[in-house]
């Protein structure tokens, strides 16, 4: 009789998560094949699901029209499951978002927008031009994260050239709301820290009148703080 350690021995190891295990499902991209695993690819995509529930018989093989094979390919990698420690890096991230948002995948769509914004926050210095079309490629395939990145870069511009821009109408009402609050709640941070300094170094006698002064510009900073409440109530409601 076998004992449990030899049985052990000779038992085939255990098979790992990967999209190559037991392929059932062909995808054909122009002259290129992809072999995916079909319950992986209705498990991780909405579209996908549907496409291959309403198709009869249970096809053997999908053909997509007008895409790029290895797009496609880098795309599946970053969504089917079994790529454990593959890193997403900007250039792929901004390549295989189209894709990602077109087959409804959850899972490449939070890495994308966590790549994103995070790319977003390390940099210094952007073109105002450039951060108008991040902010339209944030709500147009609905980025929280980068969108929220970019919103704080864009709160730190003038406003005078967000306006004058061309596309500045092309930005959702909501998203520009958040610019202002966002430049109003750092520019009264600002102010009241240069409220603070202006305390420390005024005298207090009455023959120069600083104490008047100094509450008077306190009167408007709380002006301020009145109208961005009052803003702010005016936008949740």
């Amino acid at each position: 009789m076998m004992t449990e350690k030899g049985d052990a021995e000779i038992r085939p190891p255990k098979e790992k998560l990967s999209p190559f295990n037991m392929p059932d499902l062909t995808i054909n991209i122009g002259e290129e094949k992809l072999y995916v695993s079909r319950d992986y690819l209705m498990e991780v995509s909405q579209v996908f699901r549907k496409i291959l529930t309403f198709e009869e018989n249970d096809p053997l093989e999908i053909e997509f029209h007008n895409k790029d094979p290895t797009t496609f390919a880098l795309f599946l990698r970053h969504t089917l499951p079994g790529f454990d420690g593959l890193i997403l890096q900007e250039e792929t991230a901004r390549l295989i978002l189209p894709l990602a948002y077109e087959f409804q995948a959850e899972t490449p769509l939070f890495k994308i927008d966590g790549v994103l914004a995070t790319c977003m926050k390390g940099k210094k210095h952007i073109h105002l031009k450039t951060l108008i079309d991040e902010l339209l490629l944030a709500e147009l395939y609905s980025l929280p994260k980068y969108l929220t990145a970019c919103i704080e870069k864009a709160s730190t511009c003038s406003h005078k050239k967000f306006e004058i821009h061309p596309k500045f109408n092309e930005i959702s009402s909501d998203t520009k709301s958040k610019i202002f609050l966002m430049r109003c709640a750092e520019m009264e941070s600002n102010i009241e820290d240069c409220m603070q300094v202006i305390a420390e170094r005024y005298c207090w006698c009455d023959e120069c009148r600083c104490k008047e002064k100094l509450d008077k510009a306190n009167n408007i900073l709380n002006c301020i703080k009145e109208k961005d409440n009052l803003i702010s109530y005016l936008n949740k409601a």
